[in-house]
């Protein structure tokens, strides 16, 4: 996939505070959006209609996912005194609980899932990393290194590895079936706020120095930088070939790079800090949480060839 350049399409609006989350079917036909109003809100893509709200939590959602089959909705969530700190699982279809996982102590700052694997990741601000088994809701490690708030978490592209990024600055690749910790990386003064797996052994992370930056998988080190940015940027995606990254900042900007050659290919402004981004898997569209309640939808313009369009 390469891109040319990104058109606005629409501006979702519903939620009364910040976007914290926000994530796409696989079909990429709806956006699952998470806020600090302490609900989760399922949007019709593009026209934005808004299907359902799920209410109940009781506490802020600092994280959404769905399920591949899309049946499932996912929230990491949680709120200084307010309690609620916990993964929930939703219908989607219904909006009622499937089933809550307790176990962090303070709220859960971040979450990815491996359904057919049958496992769920958390971060916290306990600082530690939870996997869970998501057949039986057991939590099978807690993850211990971090020396600060746990931002990120992610699964690599086999499942075999989970990837979390804390305040403390730091990044680490841990095994999925053990728990041990196989490597640490100082990564980002001031902390990280985001990482995914790149496919082809890649790590790309994201934090308050106003850079992203790439590692190699398997060894932790330091592969290079992505420059742009003028503030901190607090959010990443990747399309599905690992070609293209999606960022997004305090500086109120999306931006789409290409990871072949580290060139900025498009930047979008927004009316916000950028709190959260995802692509659909079939890159055609790009969506964006924000610090002024929106949720921002791009249609993705396809290039010819590595320098776009």
């Amino acid at each position: 996939m390469t891109i040319g350049a990104a058109t606005e399409r629409a501006t979702f609006q519903g939620h009364t505070r910040r976007v914290s989350s926000v994530c796409f079917s696989r079909d990429g036909a709806v956006v699952l959006s998470g806020s600090l109003d302490r609900t989760l809100r399922l949007w019709e893509v593009p026209g934005g209609r808004c299907l359902r709200v799920f209410e109940g939590l009781g506490s802020e959602v600092n994280g959404v996912a769905l399920s591949p089959d899309g049946r499932t909705a996912f929230s990491a969530s949680g709120e200084l005194l307010a309690g609620g700190d916990m993964v929930r699982l939703w219908n989607r279809e219904t909006g009622q609980t499937i089933r809550d996982l307790r176990g962090h102590e303070g709220e859960v700052s971040a979450l990815a899932i491996d359904v057919p694997r049958g496992r769920l990741v958390t971060g916290g601000v306990d600082t530690t990393v939870r996997v869970w088994d998501l057949t039986s809701g057991e939590c099978r490690h807690t993850l211990r290194g971090h020396g600060g708030w746990v931002r990120a978490v992610a699964l690599t592209p086999d499942g075999l590895g989970v990837l979390s990024g804390g305040m403390d600055g730091s990044l680490r690749l841990w095994d999925a079936a053990t728990g041990a910790c196989r490597w640490e990386a100082s990564a980002h003064a001031g902390g990280v706020h985001a990482v995914v797996a790149v496919p082809g052994d890649r790590v790309l992370s994201c934090g308050r120095d106003k850079a992203l930056r790439t590692w190699d998988l398997r060894t932790g080190k330091a592969q290079g930088v992505l420059e742009g940015h003028v503030e901190a940027v607090r959010a990443l995606a990747v399309s599905a070939d690992g070609r293209i990254a999606l960022s997004g900042g305090q500086d109120k900007t999306v931006r789409l790079w290409d990871l072949q050659t580290g060139r900025c290919a498009f930047t979008g402004a927004t009316t916000g800090w950028v709190l959260a981004v995802a692509m659909s898997a079939d890159g055609r569209w790009a969506a964006a949480g924000t610090y002024d309640r929106k949720v921002v939808l791009w249609e993705l313009e396809r290039g010819r060839g590595p320098e776009g369009a």
